[in-house]
């Protein structure tokens, strides 16, 4: 690792315990997404989609690639503590996952339809879980011990920061 890690310091403080939302609403929450994506992004040519944010940052092009590929990621992580005690829990540097990958150069239409499909594997993983499910943990690499329900709070904080570049980088 080179320092950039998928886990900053301050979602670190209580890793274990977590107060919120009931798992029921973030589970809603995580299903609602994909749509919320979906028309943010209708009827958008193109060029409006390659536009980078008014700061200068990323464009819808890179924000899709890049939620796609954590999904995979926040995806195995929750199916491992599920069926596993305690998993390890790799941390991530994604710093360059933009240019690696070529985000600039997917569609992002199909990204979305294949982040669509991780989503609706992962809200199903969730769906009717039962309450103790929740407290089911593994062991980050860099934040230590985790609960699934801290995981799933995590992705649910996750995709509201990138809704919100999306819909600067469309305004």
């Amino acid at each position: 690792m080179n320092g950039v890690v998928d886990i900053d310091a301050e979602q670190v403080d209580g890793a274990i315990a977590s107060a919120g939302p009931s798992p029921d609403e973030v589970v809603s929450a995580l299903a609602a997404f994909p749509e919320d994506l979906g028309r943010a992004i209708a009827d958008r040519p193109a060029e409006v989609l390659a536009r980078p944010s008014r700061d200068g940052g990323w464009g819808v092009v890179e924000i899709l690639p890049h939620l796609r590929d954590w999904e995979e990621i926040f995806l195995a992580r929750v199916l491992a503590v599920l069926a596993e005690d305690r998993p390890s829990l790799s941390a991530y540097d994604d710093e360059l996952w933009a240019i690696e990958r070529d985000y600039r150069g997917q569609d992002p239409r199909r990204t979305l339809d294949r982040f669509r499909t991780l989503r609706g594997e992962l809200v199903a993983a969730l769906r009717d879980l039962p309450p103790e499910a929740w407290a089911r943990a593994g062991e980050h690499e860099v934040a230590g011990p985790v609960t699934l329900r801290w995981l799933v709070e995590r992705i649910r904080a996750h995709d509201r920061e990138h809704l919100d570049q999306i819909r600067d980088a469309l305004a």
